[in-house]
């Protein structure tokens, strides 16, 4: 019986290139951040140790086409499982921050977390928040800056053990182009607000209140959009309707997929939002340290710094 094949958004390392990067995943050195962004040192230093490693420009250029292709779908979803097992450690994020590193420039947007923010499930939290139970509706990371990071990504170390928690993506441009002409310009006004800005490093400024559709270049702008924004929004607003109206597009052309230990999701925020069903019923009986475990990183594209 023959395999079938990978989604298209799916991306498999080559056993070689496993092997490769688990063979010089001891020597790399520990990253170093200059005002938040990995230093250039440190990028230098992690793609030579990855030059002479085999599909190295393959794999670079499929994440590129993935990612970046205007017309596509702005995600990438990393299948690092094997890599996990062959470090031999539950995770290494230095090894995995290098095979980044040939994509993007790894960004701490966050001053208060490492490099990797762990995102576990905790019940007390807001349900909808990123490390709630409950579901996480479509969303830009960073929403209310002048400079959101390029790409979010979330590498997943320990999936829902009750079998929820599926990623949700969609292309936002798209969702963009199917509204009313009224709503597309409705979102162009800076109306929307969203949580609180601080402690963070490499995103611009505050931006408040912002416009959704910022005007610029599908792969220079953002569509600044979350729905949790929307929750206490008077719902007879003509602006929180145009939003409403978005959201509605973004669900209807929505990819819903899990994510299963290793993988690592990347979504280029310029094309693309991102969500999060529902945990599985039953958490209180999940022990914490059991329970969904993410670690979250934020990527900037070099030509974005020049």
């Amino acid at each position: 019986m023959s395999t079938p094949p990978l989604p298209e958004y799916r991306v498999k390392l080559p056993k070689d290139l496993v092997a490769g990067l688990a063979h010089c995943a001891s020597a790399l050195p520990d990253w170093q951040l200059t005002d938040g962004l990995l230093s250039a040192a440190t990028m230098t230093a992690y793609r030579q140790a990855m030059a002479d490693l085999p599909h190295v420009p393959e794999f670079a250029a499929t994440c590129d086409q993935l990612l970046n292709a205007p017309d596509g779908d702005g995600f990438a979803v990393l299948e690092l499982a094997e890599l996990l097992d062959a470090t031999g450690i539950q995770y290494d994020a230095r090894v995995i921050t290098a095979l980044l590193s040939l994509i993007a420039r790894p960004l701490r947007a966050f001053d208060r977390w490492p490099l990797w923010k762990p995102l576990g499930t905790n019940l007390a939290k807001d349900p909808m928040r990123a490390t709630g139970a409950g579901y996480n509706p479509m969303h830009l990371d960073i929403v209310n800056s002048t400079w959101p990071p390029d790409y979010s990504a979330l590498l997943c170390v320990r999936p829902d053990p009750k079998g929820r928690g599926h990623s949700l993506v969609s292309q936002v441009r798209r969702a963009v182009d199917r509204l009313s002409y009224v709503d597309a310009e409705l979102l162009t006004h800076p109306k929307y607000e969203d949580g609180d800005f601080y402690e963070l490093t490499g995103v611009g400024e505050e931006w408040k209140p912002f416009p959704i559709i910022d005007g610029h270049s599908p792969l220079g702008g953002f569509v600044r959009f979350t729905a949790k924004m929307l929750a206490d929004a008077d719902p007879d607003d003509p602006y929180t309707k145009a939003a409403r109206a978005l959201e509605r597009e973004l669900i209807s052309g929505q990819r819903r997929f899990p994510l299963g230990r290793g993988d690592l999701l990347i979504v280029n925020q310029h094309l693309s939002c991102h969500g999060r069903e529902a945990l599985g019923d039953g958490q209180e009986d999940v022990p914490e340290d059991e329970r969904r475990l993410l670690l979250q990183i934020f990527l900037r594209r070099e030509e974005a710094l020049s």
